[in-house]
């Protein structure tokens, strides 16, 4: 029988379907290679989960792992084995009491299980602890290539291969797999700062062209891939929906960060937002709207000194699109020399002059019963007042305490290069960092010390929220 390499499986990740031509091509053999704890297990689970709610029979066999222990690890991430199995579309083969002279027979078993269940979809968990009941190489290679290699595709049944990756080597399992197997689909982690990032590689998948082949994922809550940021989504009309405010925080506009800051947006406190240099102002205006947003809808009043590299207008026509009638509550400084409407110009031959601007405006702005939010892009400051830097961060000082006193607000956005990061820094309450990873826009703390966060967009829904997805 011809199979046709282009028919495609879903893995029921939709983010790593879309760059592999909406799935792995249909009865062929891919390797699950990673190092223990990596996440090939969850997502194997995931890929048979996906048939089975389609309709697809789907095999677990297992060398490692007792039922029990699966059913329950599964269910914990949404994913209702037992219910399958009660409903005759899941298979779990317990092959934990494996002895070496039993493997033929045991791979025969496993063959067969295939044919009489009509099974589409089969995880062997592990290869490599089948193969240590092997006595020599050969015969572990004649067994992928011969039966599960062949036979399998015979029954159009799509074969995931679990292999374990010894610790410190790049060596994916036994060195043997990799050759036979249709694809190579290998999952990393590693520690940046302590913090674990996880990845998904496509060393190799036939019949396939790959869109990207690395891959941010999480397993917070099941396996979940982390798409790249596409700002364009979230500058593009969107209206983000008010989230109310507290006696003693004001709302940053996403739930998921209100969450990580303990409330939100403490009173009085003073909040430095780190921009890797590879976040580009699109991004991270991505990331200030819906704060933007929700500070305006509230009541209260805006105030804000544009990162460099950013035009007043630009930033009037992203907050237009999502708080088309709130731009009267934001009040925008013009440092460019550039000027433009509805703007206010904060030239000056030395740095004093905008700080001496920046609160007289302050002060006509604030009301009683209203808050202030001050938004200063600092790295812009420092390259027009490149010479006042001493006296820059001597006011930097006395502008934070100015709002702690106030009960007032302010985000300070500065590069890792910048010069008055450190200042900033230690007069943080708050220490957020926003970096590019894999195309992955990501937040952490710094202060206080969070994980990594992935940035998601809302993609559907006029009035969606920004996601933070923790990286696990």
């Amino acid at each position: 029988m011809i199979v046709r390499l282009f028919q495609r499986v879903p893995t029921g990740i939709p983010e790593l379907d879309e760059v592999i031509e909406g799935g792995l091509p249909k009865a062929g053999l891919f390797l699950v290679a990673g190092t223990p704890g990596s996440g090939k297990t969850a997502f194997s689970a995931r890929f048979l989960y996906e048939g089975v709610i389609k309709g697809d029979r789907g095999i677990y066999v297992s060398f490692a792992e007792g039922r029990d222990a699966f059913f329950s690890e599964t269910a914990r991430n949404g994913l209702d084995f037992a219910k399958a199995d009660e409903a005759g579309m899941f298979l779990y083969m317990d092959l934990l009491t494996v002895k070496n002279e039993g493997i033929p027979a045991v791979t025969q078993s496993i063959v067969d299980a295939v044919l009489d269940f009509k099974a589409s979809r089969l995880v062997i968990d592990s290869f490599s602890a089948m193969a240590q009941a092997v006595p020599q190489l050969i015969e572990a290679r004649s067994i992928l290539h011969t039966i599960l290699g062949k036979i399998i595709r015979q029954a159009e049944c799509t074969t995931l291969l679990i292999s374990e990756v010894p610790m410190g080597t790049s060596r994916l399992g036994l060195g043997i797999e990799e050759f036979v197997a249709d694809g190579v689909l290998k999952f990393t982690q590693k520690e940046i700062d302590g913090r674990v990032i996880r990845n998904l590689i496509i060393h190799k998948l036939r019949g396939t062209k790959i869109g990207r082949r690395e891959h941010m994922f999480t397993l917070d809550g099941g396996f979940r891939m982390l798409s790249p940021f596409d700002s364009s989504h979230a500058n593009n009309g969107h209206s983000y929906p008010v989230i109310k405010n507290t006696a003693s925080h004001s709302s940053t506009g996403i739930k998921s960060l209100d969450t990580v800051l303990g409330g939100g947006l403490r009173r009085g406190s003073h909040i430095l937002l780190e921009v890797g240099e590879d976040v580009s102002s699109p991004s991270l205006m991505s990331f200030l709207s819906p704060i933007i947003s929700n500070t305006v809808k509230s009541g209260d009043q805006v105030i804000c000194i544009p990162v460099n590299g950013m035009y007043p207008e630009e930033l009037q026509e992203s907050l237009r699109k999502s708080i088309p009638d709130g731009l009267a509550s934001v009040q925008i400084f013009d440092i460019t020399g550039k000027g433009g409407p509805n703007t206010v110009d904060l030239g000056g031959a030395t740095v004093l002059q905008p700080f001496d601007m920046f609160w007289k405006t302050a002060r006509k702005l604030r009301k009683p019963e209203n808050r202030l939010l001050s938004i200063i892009g600092f790295d812009a400051l420092e390259a027009k007042y490149a010479k006042d830097l001493p006296a820059m961060q001597g006011l930097i000082i006395e502008t934070i305490a100015k709002v702690r006193n106030a009960g007032d607000i302010m985000i300070s956005i500065a590069r890792p290069f910048s010069s008055t990061l450190r200042e900033l820094a230690s007069a943080s309450d708050v220490h957020l960092r926003l970096v590019q990873y894999d195309g992955v826009l990501c937040l952490l703390g710094v202060k206080p010390r969070t994980d990594y966060y992935g940035v998601s967009l809302p993609d559907k829904g006029a009035h969606a929220q920004i996601e933070l997805i923790q990286v696990s």
